[in-house]
């Protein structure tokens, strides 16, 4: 029986759609640790109320080995991590797959949907980037949860939870306890206020540059830290991210 796929680059991000999880038991994939133990473990606790734990396969790749792989080009540590999510892929009837959405706030969450079109190859299964976080342009420092930004807001579905799935995402959201320390309590507060409905983009064809109300953030963050002294290098969206997916998935690259 087809079922659907979603591709998370860490583990907590499911909480984004818990309700549509719940609503369509799909096949869950993990590509890295998070970084912490402590995001998978409340993954775990938190899903094993909401499907089979045998429908979920955690990747567990490091998340600094990536992070190091994309400052050194290293596009073999990706294909590897593709041809994993290719093999699981593979023993699937899949009828749609959800995805990190694009969103240029961390580049590791940027890498799903290169990873995920790289595993489908020639499957006619259609994708939808799921929106966690972005960087809204504004004079201080603003963030956007759990939405595309509002131009995009054309090639979106949003998807009304009944009040069960409702009911359970909310109190999904007191496993999460490591959503604050990442996001900050203001933008947890505001997933939870947004948790009654759902939101997925359908992916885009062609690699896109941030839309006109959206910040690049991981370089805005790099060059913060760098001019600090707290890192030697950075990330960037041309040196670094864009050679990637052109190697993973270069029908997303206009030539």
């Amino acid at each position: 029986m087809p079922r659907s796929v979603m591709i998370f680059s860490h583990p907590n991000h499911e909480v984004a759609i818990l309700g549509s999880v719940r609503r369509l038991q799909p096949y869950l994939i993990f590509l890295t640790d998070g970084g912490a133990q402590e995001r998978v473990e409340q993954s775990k606790e938190s899903l094993k109320s909401v499907v089979s734990m045998a429908d979920v396969a955690w990747l567990g790749v490091e998340e600094a080995s990536l992070y190091e792989a994309l400052l050194k080009s290293d596009v073999a540590s990706f294909r590897a991590l593709s041809g994993e999510v290719a093999s699981i892929l593979s023993g699937l009837d899949i009828d749609r797959v959800f995805c990190d959405s694009i969103e240029f706030y961390n580049p590791l969450h940027d890498v799903a949907l290169p990873i995920t079109l790289a595993a489908l190859g020639r499957s006619a299964a259609p994708v939808f980037e799921v929106p966690l976080i972005h960087q809204r342009k504004a004079d201080a420092e603003v963030y956007e949860v759990l939405r595309s930004p509002q131009s995009l807001w054309g090639d979106c579905i949003n998807t009304k939870l009944t009040n069960e799935e409702h009911d359970v995402k909310r109190a999904a959201f007191n496993i999460y306890t490591s959503l604050a320390a990442q996001l900050g309590k203001d933008n947890v507060d505001l997933a939870v206020s947004r948790a009654s409905e759902e939101q997925f983009l359908k992916a885009r064809g062609k690699l896109p540059e941030p839309a006109i109300d959206q910040v690049l953030r991981y370089e805005w963050r790099g060059k913060k830290l760098q001019d600090m002294g707290l890192v030697k290098e950075t990330i960037t969206y041309d040196d670094h991210y864009v050679p990637l997916v052109k190697a993973l998935a270069p029908e997303l690259v206009v030539a």
